[in-house]
C-alpha cells in the first residue's frame, strides 16, 4: 500500500477535518477513519492483514456454500426455485448497500461493519437449522444483508486507502484466495452433500469460519476508530429522521419493490394456475415496472440526495463502465444458473466432479483480474482491456453452445469455461478501475454503492432470465421430446434424485430437452454483448498516475480541496 509523506520522514501523521464543504455551502459529514493518512505504517498492516484473512475464510465459506446448496436445496425438493435465493440476495443488496455506505460515513466503518457480521451470522444459523425451503430462504435474507454490508465496506475501505494505479491490484488480490479455495472446498462436498450425509454440517463448518473471520477483520478496524476518537476525530452524530433523508429511503422502496415484482414473478409463473395468463403474476409484473417507472422520476424530480445521483450518470467514463460491468453480470448470471445440473445429468458426474468441470471459470476470472490489472498499472491504459475482453467473452460464449452438448469432451468444457472466465475477469476489473478513477475522491464510495446496486440488478435479472427458461421454455421441452412416462414435477424440482433412475430413453430424452435450455440461455447471453460493446464507446482516457489523494485530474469535476490534507505522491513500487 502508499505510504505518507509523513511517514517516510519519520513524522507523525497529520489528520483530516470530518467535514466537507460542498460547492452550496452545506456541510457532508465524511468518516475519514480510513484514511490512509490516519494510520502508522504497522497499523495499517494490522488492518490490511485483518481484511486479507477475512477474504480468505469468506471465500472459502462462499464456495463451500456454493458447491453445496443445489444439493441442500434438492433436498427439499425445490430445486427449481433455487433461482430464487441469489434473486433474493441481489434484492436485498439493491436497497441496502447505499444505507451501507452512509450509516458508515456518518457512525464510523466499525459499527456498520459489526452490525453486518452479526446479520451475516444469523443468516448462517437460521440456514443451517432450516426444515423447509421457506425458512431455508428466510436464512437466506439475513445472510443477505449481513453479505451485502461486508462485501460494500471492504471495497470501500481498499478504494479509500489505495492509489489508483494500484487500486486494480488491490482489488485483485482480495478477490484472489477463491482460485484457491475453488479447490480446497472440492473434497469436502461430496462428503458433506452425499444422500447419506447430515448437509447441515456445511452449515457448523462455515459459521465457525465466519465468526474467526469477523474477529480478524473488527479487532484491527475497531483498534484504529478507537484511537482516532481519542485523538478528537470522532465521527459527528446525526438523527435518525436526518439518516433516513440522506438516505433516500423512499428510493430504496421503490428500488426493492421494483425488483421484486419484475423479477420473481419470471420465476414462480410456472407455479401459478394459468402462468403468465394469471392475474396475480401479470398484476405483480406491471406494478413492478411502474415502482421502476416512479423510482426514475422521483430519483430526478424530487430528492436531492438520490441512491444514483445524476454526476455519476452525466461523466461519460462512469456511464460506459457502469453499463459494461451491469451487461456482463447479467451474462454471467444467466449463463451459469442450472449448468450444474446439467453437467450431473448429461455426464452421469457427482456433484462435486461437476462443479470442477466448470470451475475453469472462477479460476480464469481470478487470475486475469490480477494479470490485467499488472498490465494497465505497467501500460498506464484501460479501454483496450475492455474491448478485448468483452470481446472474447462473446466469443467464449458462442463456443459453450456446442462444449455443453452431451456429446462433447471434458476438456471442450473446461476450455470453453477458461476463456469466458479470461475475458470477463479482464473486462470487469478495467471497467471497475476507470469508473472508481474517473470521479473526485470524495464521490467514491458513492460510486462503489452504484456499482453494487447495479451489479446486483444485472444478478437479479440474469437469474431470473435463466429462472423464467427454466420455468417456462424446459417444461415444453420436456413435453415435447420426452414419449414415455415421467413425473414433470421431479424432473425439474429433484433432478439430481429423480432423472438417474428413469430408464436409459426416457432419461436422453430428458437431457435432450435440457440441453435445448441451456442453449437458448447461451444466445441470450451473446445476444446482450452488443450492448456492453456499444456502452464501451463512451469511455475516455483515466490517467492512472492521477493523485485522487491530493492532486485530481479528474473529468467532469471541479477540484476540492480538503483542510488538513497530505498530498500523496504515487509510488509505482508500492500498492
Amino acid at each position: 500500500m502508499n505510504s505518507t509523506n509523513s511517514e517516510l520522514k519519520g513524522e507523525e501523521p497529520h489528520f483530516q477535518n470530518n467535514v466537507d464543504q460542498q460547492p452550496d455551502g452545506r456541510d457532508a459529514t465524511i468518516s475519514k477513519i480510513l484514511d490512509r493518512s490516519l494510520f502508522s505504517r504497522k497499523e495499517y498492516l494490522f488492518l490490511v492483514s485483518g481484511v486479507l484473512i477475512q477474504a480468505f475464510i469468506y471465500s472459502f465459506e462462499v464456495n463451500l456454500m456454493y458447491n453445496c446448496q443445489g444439493a441442500i436445496v434438492a433436498r427439499f425438493e425445490e430445486s427449481s426455485r433455487i433461482s430464487i435465493l441469489p434473486t433474493i440476495l441481489q434484492i436485498l443488496s439493491a436497497a441496502l448497500v447505499p444505507f451501507y455506505t452512509k450509516v458508515s460515513d456518518v457512525v464510523g466503518r466499525a459499527q456498520a461493519l459489526t452490525v453486518a457480521m452479526i446479520f451475516y451470522l444469523i443468516g448462517y444459523t437460521i440456514q443451517g437449522t432450516s426444515v423447509a425451503f421457506l425458512q431455508y430462504a428466510l436464512g437466506q435474507i439475513a445472510y443477505g444483508i449481513g453479505s451485502t454490508g461486508m462485501l460494500t465496506l471492504t471495497q470501500v475501505l481498499i478504494a479509500d486507502t489505495t492509489l489508483l494505479m494500484n487500486r486494480g491490484i488491490v482489488f485483485a488480490l482480495w478477490d484472489l484466495p477463491s482460485a484457491i479455495n475453488i479447490f480446497t472446498t472440492q473434497p469436502l462436498t461430496d462428503p458433506l452433500t452425499a444422500p447419506d450425509k447430515n448437509w447441515r454440517m456445511v452449515y457448523v463448518i462455515i459459521g465457525v469460519l465466519s465468526a474467526i473471520g469477523a474477529i480478524a477483520i473488527l479487532t484491527p478496524l475497531w483498534y484504529l476508530q478507537k484511537k482516532v476518537e481519542r485523538k478528537g476525530q470522532s465521527v459527528k452524530r446525526r438523527s435518525i429522521l436526518w439518516l433516513l433523508h440522506e438516505y433516500d429511503v423512499i428510493g430504496a422502496i421503490l428500488i426493492t419493490a421494483g425488483m421484486s415484482l419484475t423479477l420473481l414473478p419470471m420465476i414462480l409463473a410456472q407455479s401459478f394456475e394459468g402462468n403468465w395468463k394469471n392475474g396475480k403474476i401479470l398484476g405483480m409484473f406491471i406494478s413492478g415496472v411502474i415502482c421502476l417507472a416512479l423510482l426514475a422520476f422521483w430519483e430526478i424530480k424530487y430528492t436531492n440526495r438520490p441512491i444514483m445521483p445524476m454526476r455519476i450518470w452525466a461523466n461519460p467514463t462512469c456511464f460506459g463502465g457502469l453499463v459494461v460491468n451491469f451487461f456482463m453480470t447479467v451474462m454471467a448470471a444467466m449463463n451459469w444458473q442450472y449448468y450444474t445440473y446439467y453437467l450431473m445429468i448429461s455426464r452421469d458426474r457427482t456433484y462435486g466432479q461437476a462443479l470442477l468441470l466448470e470451475r475453469g471459470y472462477q479460476v480464469a476470472y481470478l487470475v486475469f483480474q490480477l494479470l490485467t490489472s499488472l498490465a494497465m498499472r505497467r501500460f498506464n491504459t484501460i479501454r483496450p482491456f475492455v474491448w478485448v475482453g468483452i470481446v472474447v467473452h462473446t466469443i467464449g460464449i458462442g463456443l459453450m453452445i456446442p462444449a455443453r452438448l452431451p456429446t462433447s469432451s471434458d476438456a471442450f468444457v473446461v476450455i470453453s469455461q477458461t476463456l469466458v472466465g479470461a475475458a470477463g475477469g479482464m473486462a470487469n476489473i478495467a471497467s471497475s478501475v476507470a469508473v472508481t478513477g474517473a470521479v473526485d475522491r470524495k464521490d467514491i464510495a458513492i460510486l462503489i454503492g452504484v456499482t453494487q446496486i447495479l451489479g446486483s440488478f444485472g444478478s437479479a435479472f440474469g437469474g431470473a432470465l435463466a429462472g423464467g427458461v427454466w420455468t417456462q421454455y424446459l417444461p415444453g421441452k420436456l413435453r415435447q421430446y420426452v414419449t414415455g412416462p415421467y413425473d414433470e414435477r421431479l424432473a425439474m424440482d429433484s433432478p439430481i434424485l429423480y432423472i438417474p433412475t428413469l430408464d436409459p430413453t426416457t432419461k436422453g430424452q430428458v437431457i435432450r430437452a435440457w440441453g435445448d435450455s441451456q442453449m437458448l440461455m447461451s444466445i441470450i447471453s451473446m445476444s446482450l454483448a452488443v450492448f456492453a460493446c456499444f456502452s464501451t464507446i463512451f469511455m475516455k482516457h483515466v490517467d492512472l498516475h492521477q493523485d485522487q489523494f491530493g492532486n485530481n485530474n479528474m473529468e467532469n469535476e471541479t477540484e476540492s480541496s480538503v483542510p488538513g490534507a497530505i498530498e500523496e505522491k504515487p509510488q509505482k513500487s508500492e500498492l
